[in-house]
């Protein structure tokens, strides 16, 4: 089963995936992903920050970035 790690990016705050997750395929690895941004965009409303240009990378295990997802795009308004 393939591995997937995930970067989150805030500005110039960097949270490298060191473990990675092995999941089945991209599509499960852009699953875990909406679930990571979900989470922490329930974080910045508690909060009170600005909910704008968090993003989260997903990548293979060479290294490669497969998708980029925009945290607020999870956001259905």
């Amino acid at each position: 089963m393939p591995r997937y790690f995930f970067t989150v990016r805030d500005g110039p705050i960097v949270s490298a995936d060191l473990q990675g997750s092995e999941l089945p395929d991209l599509e499960a690895a852009a699953f875990e992903a909406r679930m990571t941004a979900r989470d922490l965009l329930l974080e910045r409303l508690k909060s009170c920050d600005v909910i704008d240009g968090q993003e989260i990378d997903i990548a293979d295990e060479t290294g490669n970035v497969l998708e980029t997802l925009k945290v607020r795009d999870v956001l259905k308004i």
